[in-house]
C-alpha cells in the first residue's frame, strides 16, 4: 500500500465493521477509503462500478457504536498526532499480532504526525512502544544509565495498541490504558 492506493476492500459484509489489521492501519492513516466486499458484489452484479459509499467500513469491531473512526480518518486529512508527540519504537521483532515488521510500525508513526525519536530530539514527553515487559525492562534499563533522560521528563512504556487504535479512531487515545 502507498500512496497511490485508493480504496481498500475488507471481507466484512454488511456490519460497516471491519477487524483490526495492517492494512486497515495503513489506510486509516493514509486517509483511504474501506469498503466491504459487498461493493464488488454489487458492481458485478449490475455489470457496471457501483456507488462504494453504501459499503463504506465505519468503525473496528472493538470501537464504540457511536464511533466512525475509519470513516472519519478519511475526512479529517488532518494527522492524528500533533508533532510535538515524541514516539520511539521499541518493537524490535515488529508486531507479530499485526504481522507488521518494525520498519512498518515506524512509517505508521511518521505518517501519523508524530515524531519518531532521534537522539538529538529534545522532550518533555516520551511515548515508548514496546511489545512486552522485557522490552520494557531493557528500555528502561537504557534510561536509567542515561542520567541526562530522567531529569524532568516522562517517559510512557505503551503497547503498540495504543499507536493503532489513535490512528483507526482518529484521536489520540489514554496513555494509561495502554501503558505496561
Amino acid at each position: 500500500m502507498d500512496d497511490t492506493t485508493t480504496h481498500i476492500i475488507t471481507t466484512d459484509s454488511g456490519s460497516f465493521t471491519t477487524l483490526l489489521t495492517k492494512e486497515i492501519i495503513q489506510a486509516c492513516v493514509r486517509h483511504i477509503f474501506v469498503s466491504s466486499i459487498n461493493w464488488i458484489k454489487a458492481s458485478l452484479e449490475q455489470l457496471s462500478i457501483a456507488d462504494y459509499f453504501p459499503y463504506e467500513i465505519l468503525r473496528d469491531k472493538n470501537a464504540l457504536k457511536n464511533s466512525r473512526g475509519i470513516k472519519q480518518c478519511r475526512f479529517d486529512q488532518l494527522p492524528v498526532f500533533p508533532s510535538s508527540y515524541i514516539i520511539s519504537v521499541e518493537c524490535q521483532k515488529g508486531v507479530k499480532q499485526m504481522k507488521m515488521n518494525r520498519e512498518e510500525v515506524i512509517e505508521l508513526v511518521e505518517l501519523s504526525g508524530a515524531t519518531l525519536l532521534r537522539d538529538y530530539i529534545q522532550y518533555k514527553t516520551l511515548i515508548i512502544l514496546c511489545n512486552s515487559k522485557a522490552e520494557v525492562a531493557s528500555r528502561k534499563k537504557q534510561n536509567d544509565d542515561n542520567l541526562c533522560m530522567i531529569n524532568e521528563k516522562t517517559i510512557y512504556y505503551c503497547k503498540p495498541e495504543f499507536l493503532f487504535d489513535s490512528i483507526v479512531r482518529h484521536e489520540v487515545q489514554s496513555k494509561e490504558m495502554y501503558s505496561w
